[in-house]
């Protein structure tokens, strides 16, 4: 499976693309394998993505050179009021056009926004997906999951780097199961949390297992939420 990813800091933080394949390489060996590419550029939205053009190496080149299976986009925490809908749209119809489909990414928000920012950003793109069809993988809502409605700082900020904004190992441990999940329909129950450009194990077993369950939870509530 060839998977394209569009988004910023979100996405090369921990480096999502790497670890998905790290995941999909840990499944057996009847399960789908995952060659990425990469359109990140940080510090933007869909917005950014878009009118950075069509040189070299930028989203809107990658898409085109293809041939993706699926290409992930990423909006940045700050959807409210954002031209979203209509960057959105111009990505999935340039998607489309080269035959490949699209999967929306709705991320975790900054620490200061919990839980409100949070539902904000799923939400929003959520809705807009089950309006045109489109799947969206709404990480944030696993997170939420995880920490429940109120959660104490510590156990908060642990999701994060220090600088309580992009997301740590185990924030991104949450990401990278969920979008395995939507990327091959398959449960991450089991697959690996030793992750060796980060250092090795990234969770506990313990941790891994309740993640892992977290994400697939909420992979069958994504696709419920298309109805």
């Amino acid at each position: 499976m060839r998977v394209l990813f569009i988004g910023n800091s979100q996405m090369y933080t921990c480096d999502l693309p790497l670890m998905i394949t790290t995941l999909a390489n840990s499944a057996p060996p009847d399960q789908p394998r995952i060659e990425v590419g990469r359109g990140i550029l940080g510090g933007r939205g869909l917005q950014g993505y878009w009118e950075a053009g069509e040189g070299k190496g930028t989203p809107r080149a990658m898409v085109a050179a293809g041939p993706w299976d699926v290409v992930i986009i990423q909006e940045a925490y700050d959807i409210g009021g954002s031209a979203f809908p209509e960057y959105a749209a111009k990505f999935d119809e340039l998607i489309r056009s080269k035959g490949a489909k699209t999967l929306l990414f709705a991320t975790a928000s900054i620490s200061s926004l919990y839980p409100d920012g949070f539902t904000t950003l799923n939400e929003t793109q959520r809705t807009w997906g089950r309006e045109r069809g489109i799947p969206c993988a709404t990480a944030g809502y696993a997170w939420m999951t995880c920490l429940g409605r109120t959660p104490d700082n510590e156990a908060l900020l642990d999701f994060y780097q220090p600088d309580a904004q992009h997301p740590g190992k185990k924030g991104s441990y949450i990401y990278a199961c969920l979008l395995y999940a939507h990327l091959t329909g398959g449960n991450p129950q089991g697959l690996t949390y030793t992750f060796p450009h980060l250092g090795g194990e990234i969770v506990t077993a313990g941790e891994a297992t309740r993640i892992q369950q977290i994400a697939w939870q909420q992979y069958q509530a994504d696709l419920a939420a298309l109805r």
